[in-house]
C-alpha cells in the first residue's frame, strides 16, 4: 500500500493525514493484513467494501492509536498536583466527575487515579472520585479494565509507585494495579464520533491525542463544541502538548503555566479559526 493509497482511506473516513504522520507505517501494515485476510486486493475494492458496516467497524478499530504513556507530560501532572486538583477540591466537595475520552489503554486513568490517591495525605477529606474511561475500541477497554502491563509499559513510573500500588502477576509476566484503585474507575464504549458525549456535567475532561490530532477539522470542531459543553463551568480541559483547539474563543482560557489545559470560564460562542 503506498501514500496515496492509505490517504484515500483516511479521506474516506475523514480521517487527517498529518495526524497520522508519526505512526503511519505501523497502521498500514494492520491495514495491508486487513485487506489481505479479507481478500481484497486493490484500495478501490476496499472502499467499497466500507459500505459493509462489520467491515468499516473492523478498519476503524485498525486506525485506532493506543500510542501512551504513564504520567505523560511529567510537568502536566504536576501542574495538575500543585494548583489544578487543589482548586477543584476547594471548589466541589461533594463530588468530581472526570472523562478519560479516548482512554485506549487506560494509562491516564490509572495515573490519574495514583495521583488522587497520593493527596489524601493532604487534605482532611477528599470529595468522591468518579473516572469515567471511555474509548471506541472494546479490545483496548478490556485490557484497561485488567490493570495488567508488562515492566516495558511501566517506565516512567518510579519504583515506590510500583511498590504501593502495584503487584507482579503469578507467572512474573504483568504488574496489575491494585483492586482499590480500580473502584473509582467505570470503563465504557464509547464513540466520540458517532455517540453524544456522556450524561452529566465535569469538572476535568481528558482529551489527549485522540479527536484533535486523528481526525480532520470539519468533522472534529462539532464534536469539540459538544464535549466542552460538558464540562463544567470553571471546570478543566486537558488536551496533548502538541494539540491546538480548533478555535479560539473567551470559552476557555488557557493555563500560563501548562499551554495544553483550559478553564472554561463562561458560555460563549465561540469564532473558529480561519
Amino acid at each position: 500500500m503506498n501514500d496515496h493509497e492509505f490517504r484515500q482511506l483516511l479521506d474516506r473516513l475523514s480521517l487527517s493525514w498529518q495526524g497520522y504522520a508519526k505512526v503511519r507505517k505501523s497502521v498500514k501494515k494492520r491495514i495491508c493484513r486487513h485487506m489481505q485476510k479479507c481478500g481484497y486486493q486493490t484500495m478501490e475494492d476496499y472502499l467499497r467494501a466500507l459500505d459493509n458496516p462489520e467491515i468499516l467497524t473492523e478498519v476503524e478499530y485498525l486506525l485506532c492509536v493506543s500510542i501512551s504513556h504513564f504520567f505523560r507530560d511529567q510537568y502536566l501532572w504536576k501542574i495538575l498536583e500543585e494548583e489544578i486538583l487543589p482548586d477543584i477540591i476547594r471548589r466541589y466537595h461533594e463530588r468530581i466527575n472526570v472523562w478519560s475520552a479516548g482512554c485506549a489503554l487506560g494509562q491516564e486513568v490509572y495515573s490519574f487515579a495514583i495521583l488522587w490517591d497520593t493527596l489524601k495525605n493532604r487534605f482532611d477529606r477528599l470529595p468522591r472520585l468518579l473516572i469515567h474511561a471511555t474509548d471506541r475500541n472494546p479490545g483496548y477497554l478490556e485490557k484497561a479494565g485488567e490493570g495488567a502491563y508488562r515492566s516495558s509499559i511501566l517506565k516512567g513510573v518510579s519504583g515506590e509507585i510500583r511498590e504501593r500500588y502495584l503487584r507482579v502477576s503469578g507467572d512474573g509476566s504483568n504488574y496489575l494495579f491494585a483492586d482499590y484503585l480500580k473502584k473509582d474507575i467505570t470503563w465504557q464504549l464509547h464513540d466520540l464520533m458517532k455517540q453524544p458525549p456522556l450524561a452529566g456535567m465535569f469538572q476535568i475532561i481528558f482529551l489527549r491525542n485522540n479527536l484533535l490530532t486523528y481526525y480532520r477539522e470539519e468533522s472534529r470542531i462539532p464534536v469539540f463544541l459538544k464535549i466542552v459543553d460538558s464540562l463544567d463551568e470553571g471546570g478543566f480541559l486537558i488536551i496533548g502538548c502538541h494539540e491546538k483547539l480548533p478555535f479560539q474563543s473567551r470559552m476557555l482560557s488557557q493555563c500560563k503555566k501548562c499551554t495544553c489545559i483550559f478553564q472554561k470560564t463562561h458560555n460563549t460562542i465561540p469564532r473558529l479559526l480561519e
